[in-house]
């Protein structure tokens, strides 16, 4: 049976305190319970009894399947708590694949009304394929925020949770849902695949109905939500991936270093510190190092040598010839000596005749500063010409500078 939209809202506004306690018992709670949060937050006269056959009728709490006279919200209702308190939970991936294959079927479905010309198929399929798609631009949305807060759960560490609590809960996120996710939004992977396919099919179709404005306005809502979605998808990813990453790799090292104090201390705790070897370990020296020392007779006399020792120029060292410095053509002069000489048909030909000997990677450079130059007034001919270098050959259109701006 149907609820009337404007009773739901008129109850939720004005009971929203209950709903909410409601809300939070995310494990159910028994008749005594649920009576005792009317009571708390109740305006009216109603009894409690009352109150919770109204909950009922509209569809705010169910009974448990496991227990008797115990409720629950329901998960219609619970959702939509959850997206209004931005609560989100995870959507796996798995999930998501399952709204992929459906998004399959549903094109073949199109495929077919479209080759039958079957309007009344044609748009059942896109309303299929337009639901499936929101579907999974939402849960993307949902895991994007779930994923952050609970990014920001890890950080604050209200909690008080060690390294290694910590580490598994993002551990569990990284290898849960985005690196599955990753794998599955690949560009090369069967995803992208099908919905390029989904886009050639609309293409299609947008075609074909050209004709039919009713049709082909459908075609173009769903082409548009396919975008949206693409770019959605990927964009929720990568805010996902930009939260996470940092976090993941910080903790990794974290954890690394916690676990490995923590085995060295229950290993000193059960044999000693003598287990550790820490001498050969860490290359400490046992004792003092005596080998290769001088006593201060020998220093006093190596002192008294080299007093008034005048140093001498040190030897030049040959290189084996001489070092050419880089060619380099200043911004300036080349603006300067080009404007000496306009109007120029081919800039390119009148680099390689004024700076003959320069190497080419800074030709094109100066070529370059011409092109984005605003102080030129520019544009290309028609027609290409073959310019031949030494070991290169450039294929271009010449680019003429007739007057200053």
């Amino acid at each position: 049976m149907a609820i009337n939209p404007q009773s739901f809202f008129n109850f939720a506004a004005q009971n929203y305190p209950l709903l909410h306690d409601i809300f939070r018992r995310s494990g159910g709670m028994n008749d005594a319970e649920l009576s005792e949060l009317i009571r708390r937050h109740r305006i009216g006269l109603e009894s409690p009894a009352a109150l919770i056959d109204k909950l009922i009728s509209l569809k705010i709490i169910e009974p448990l399947p496991d227990a008797t006279a115990s409720y629950e919200m329901t998960r219609t209702l619970s959702v939509l708590f959850r997206f209004l308190l931005q609560e989100q939970r995870l959507t796996s991936t798995t999930v998501i694949q399952a709204y992929l294959d459906e998004l399959e079927r549903a094109q073949a479905d199109l495929e077919h009304a479209i080759c039958d010309d079957k309007h009344s198929l044609i748009e059942r399929a896109l309303d299929e394929i337009t639901e499936t798609m929101e579907r999974i631009r939402q849960d993307s949305r949902a895991n994007r925020e779930a994923i952050i807060n609970e990014v920001m759960t890890v950080k604050s560490n209200r909690d008080k949770r060690t390294v290694s609590e910590r580490f598994e809960k993002i551990n569990y996120l990284w290898n849960h849902y985005l690196e599955p996710l990753k794998d599955l939004i690949d560009v090369r992977k069967t995803m992208d695949a099908s919905l390029d396919g989904l886009e050639r099919l609309l293409k299609q179709g947008m075609e074909q109905f050209l004709l039919d404005g009713a049709l082909h306005r459908e075609f173009i809502r769903c082409s548009v939500r396919l975008v949206r979605l693409r770019r959605d998808m990927t964009a929720d990813f990568m805010e996902s991936m930009h939260e996470v990453e940092p976090l993941y790799v910080s903790l990794k090292q974290d954890s690394s270093l916690a676990r490995g104090v923590a085995r060295a201390l229950e290993r000193i705790g059960r044999e000693g510190i003598r287990s550790l070897n820490l001498p050969a370990t860490l290359a400490i020296p046992s004792g003092w190092l005596r080998e290769g020392l001088f006593n201060n007779t020998d220093i006093e006399s190596f002192l008294h040598n080299v007093r008034g020792y005048q140093p001498q120029e040190p030897p030049v060292i040959g290189i084996g010839g001489e070092t050419l410095s880089p060619r380099f053509i200043p911004p300036d002069e080349l603006i300067d000596t080009l404007r000496q000489v306009l109007p120029v048909g081919d800039v390119l030909q009148w680099l390689l005749d004024r700076y003959d000997g320069y190497p080419f990677p800074e030709l094109l450079r100066a070529y370059g500063r011409i092109f984005g130059s605003d102080v030129f007034k520019a544009g290309f001919s028609k027609e290409e010409k073959c310019y031949q270098l030494p070991g290169i050959t450039v294929l271009a259109r010449p680019l003429a500078v007739e007057a200053i701006v």
